[in-house]
């Protein structure tokens, strides 16, 4: 009997431990396929959606379907998502996806009507719904709805649930997601909605094709009181808030969006499509800018100049304040042209790079002479604006009037290459050319730039020179682009490397402090500390672009004028176009400081007053200046010379035929007879190298006869005439005496005499050549040159 019952109980004990596995095994192939349902996940394009630097709405471009669908948020505004709780779903909180009552109601009356007469839908299936956009309403898609819900909620958390319904529930129209229909019904964020801005919104999505702004305004007022009533009656709100809230005004129709910045918002549409971009730009700076702009259009528009950009950065992090990309996109003269991107030829605003670069070399000190006259190089001849020539001039004069040609002079002796690098080093990618394609035209404007890069360029120097003042050292990563994406400050670690030193930059920022203001102006040193600003303009070959970049310890304008399409104007330059619209801008700025002045790396230096370098024992004026440390190890001024004269100081003697207790010394500055002849009609109290005493000879070693054209080693492009003829070359010499007569040689055969004037026309045949000149006291001058035709 004992044996008997224990296998019975054996037996069922075997069957209770099969039928719980069975049982484990079902609850876990139910859970397994509860879990392969798949997670809610929405595939729709998104607006593309541009803020400024307050979170306010710069601008927005419809999803590629056409709707009004911006990115979803992380959160919902606390009002709206009280609003749409109440309105929709008051157990949202509290429900695992569905409602059990509610389902269990509408199964029952779906089942007995055979059709769907009752949703029940919570939130979290209404979700799901808007997800899948099934066509076909029926029990068995109602059912696999609140599967999906289940796993909805298992998925994620209450409140990224209720945020992806308030990004994709319909809205009316062509509007979808709350944030789109917060700025299109009421013009301003979700977050400042009030509580009947709210409520209104919150009944929308219920039944968008009925009831919208400008639809059934009667029935979409009652349903958002009666959901005000439930709110008050829940003790949500108040019965004040109540009052104020059934007060308040439905809008008519869809309001236009913010349109601020246009150019930026399509350069955002490329390359950060479908998102919500966080920019830089300051929005009151922006309209702002955009009304200087308007402003200055008129008079622009009269001279046929029709696009003009701007941008304004922040020194400190290169963020971007205003973006204008354009004038007026829609100006069909290439309006929607972004031209702050548009690489355009330089003209003279790469000038203080290379003003920069020489003083870091020390190659120049910041007023050495340069020397301004004839040039020529291999078929390129360039000119100053206003088509003189001043001999010699100093460097930081030919900076701040941009004269071309000591510019150019400096760019042969720094070299194309090693600018090239410098401008790559401070930021321009555009010049992907090597040096021989740009040559010595690269400082006039021969390569391109884009306004951004310029600005940028600009930028990172002040932010190196500030850097440098306060903590004595220098970061390589103060030099980068301006941006107008938003990001946090990165900690800079200064490893001492850098592209210019700082006394240098701001020996050319305090350069650049004295160029000459438009006439508008004039006034500006009386002007408080708000209109100190270091400004470069430039002005491309042809008229064709009008630069001006001003730089403040704080702000770093830029602005250029012109045509899209590449064509000139007839005084289109950067002082009259692009001048102007900086120094309106500048005046919304404030700039209540300038630059330190880098003391930890400049040093006293006795400098020639007349030719701006280090003097030298012979040099009679002396100032002690503070100067660049490079320039220490520069080249003593060359031009102060010591002359033996004569007792009455009229003529040259040496001590072979003069009494020499008679002689009196005195220190003379000497230029080149090229330099002299110009420099001279810009400066009458230029003293002439007095004579040698007659009949005799004073044994000083001075020039007294060079050449203006050609250059040594020179290649002379020798053109054609009309009629096929070999045209002539303008051979030029200069004398340091006036009167005097010069004799013409080309490779040994006379070609004429010149008196005063010294110039030689002739027509040399292609190849290798030598030209000598002599005076009548037996000075010479050889050049060597070939001809190609």
């Amino acid at each position: 009997m004992w044996n008997l019952t224990t296998g019975i109980f054996k037996k069922n004990s075997l069957v209770r431990l099969a039928l719980r596995n069975k049982l484990i095994s079902a609850i876990g192939l139910i859970v397994l396929l509860f879990l392969m349902v798949p997670v809610v996940h929405f595939n729709e394009p998104y607006s593309t959606v541009v803020l400024a630097r307050n979170g306010t709405l710069l601008g927005a471009r419809p999803a590629i379907d056409g709707q009004w669908r911006f990115p979803p948020s992380d959160s919902v505004p606390d009002k709206f998502k009280a609003c749409i709780i109440q309105f929709e779903d008051k157990y949202f909180n509290y429900h695992p996806g569905i409602n059990p009552g509610s389902a269990f109601r509408a199964i029952y009356l779906n089942l007995r009507y055979g059709k769907i007469v009752s949703g029940a839908s919570t939130l979290s299936m209404q979700v799901v719904r808007l997800s899948d956009k099934r066509k076909h309403r029926t029990i068995w898609v109602k059912m696999i709805e609140m599967i999906e819900a289940l796993r909805l909620e298992l998925a994620f958390p209450k409140s990224d649930i209720l945020a992806q319904y308030a990004a994709h529930a319909p809205f009316g129209g062509n509007v979808v997601g709350l944030e789109a229909a917060s700025w299109r019904y009421f013009g301003c964020p979700a977050s400042q909605l009030s509580w009947g801005e709210s409520a209104g919104l919150a009944v929308l999505p219920n039944s968008p094709s009925q009831i919208f702004p400008g639809k059934n305004e009667e029935k979409l007022k009652s349903k958002r009181n009666s959901l005000l009533k439930s709110l008050l009656q829940a003790e949500i709100i108040d019965s004040i808030t109540y009052s104020l809230s059934i007060t308040e005004p439905l809008p008519i129709k869809p309001e236009p969006l913010p349109d601020l910045a246009r150019h930026l918002l399509f350069r955002c549409v490329k390359n950060q499509k479908d998102k919500f971009v966080q920019t830089t730009i300051d929005p009151d700076l922006q309209v702002a800018a955009q009304r200087v702009i308007d402003r200055q259009m008129g008079q622009l528009k009269a001279n046929y100049i029709n696009n003009v950009a701007c941008v304004i950065a922040e020194v400190k992090t290169g963020n971007i304040l205003a973006y204008i990309g354009n004038a007026d996109w829609d100006d069909k003269n290439g309006g929607a042209v972004d031209m702050i991107v548009a690489p355009r030829s330089t003209g003279s605003i790469l000038k203080p790079f290379l003003f920069a670069a020489m003083l870091d070399a020390g190659k120049i000190m910041p007023n050495t002479l340069l020397p301004d006259l004839p040039i020529y190089f291999s078929g390129y001849t360039p000119q100053n604006f206003d088509l003189q020539f001043r001999g010699a001039v100093p460097a930081s004069v030919a900076l701040s009037k941009s004269l071309n040609i000591p510019a150019v002079y400096m760019l042969r002796e720094f070299s194309p290459a090693r600018f090239l690098d410098v401008l790559k080093a401070v930021g321009l990618t555009t010049f992907r050319k090597d040096a021989d394609y740009y040559g010595l035209s690269l400082i006039l404007g021969g390569g391109e730039a884009t306004l951004e890069e310029l600005v940028s360029a600009y930028s990172s120097m002040a932010r190196s020179l500030n850097h440098f003042t306060r903590n004595g050292t220098y970061c390589s990563s103060d030099y980068h682009p301006i941006s107008y994406l938003y990001s946090e400050d990165q900690t800079k670690i200064a490893d001492g490397k850098t592209v210019f030193h700082a006394e240098s930059i701001w020996q050319t920022f305090h350069t650049l402090l004295d160029v000459n203001r438009p006439e508008e102006e004039s006034g500006w040193k009386n002007m408080s500390s708000s209109g100190v600003i270091a400004w470069k303009t430039g002005t491309s070959f042809g008229f064709r672009d009008a630069w001006a970049i001003g730089v403040t310890p704080e702000y770093v304008i830029g602005v250029w004028g012109g045509n899209a399409s590449g064509e000139g104007r007839p005084g289109l330059t950067g002082g009259s176009v692009a001048a102007p619209v900086l120094f309106e801008l500048n005046s919304l700025l404030s700039n209540d400081h300038w630059f330190k002045m880098p003391l930890d790396e400049m040093y006293p230096a006795l400098i020639c007053r007349e030719s701006g370098q280090r003097a030298s024992s012979n040099c009679p004026n002396v100032d002690t200046l503070l100067v660049p440390q490079t320039c220490l190890s520069s080249l003593p001024c060359p031009y102060h010379r010591i002359l033996h004269l004569d007792v009455n100081r009229q003529f040259q003697v040496n001590a072979s035929f003069y009494p020499a207790d008679q002689i009196v010394n005195e220190s003379w500055f000497i230029l080149p007879p090229s330099m002299e002849f110009y420099y001279r009609r810009f400066h009458p109290e230029y003293r002439s190298l007095p004579p040698e005493m007659p009949n005799r000879k004073s044994l000083q070693d001075i020039q007294m006869l060079d050449f203006i054209y050609p250059d040594d080693r020179l290649m002379v492009f020798l053109p054609k005439d009309v009629d096929g003829k070999r045209g002539q070359v303008i051979f030029q010499a200069a004398h340091r005496r006036q009167g005097a007569t010069v004799y013409w040689h080309l490779d040994d055969h006379f070609l004429g005499t010149t008196y005063d004037i010294h110039q030689m026309a002739d027509s040399p045949a292609p190849g290798k050549h030598k030209l000598v000149i002599v005076d009548d006291a037996g000075n010479m001058a050889t050049r060597y040159f070939s001809v190609v035709e």
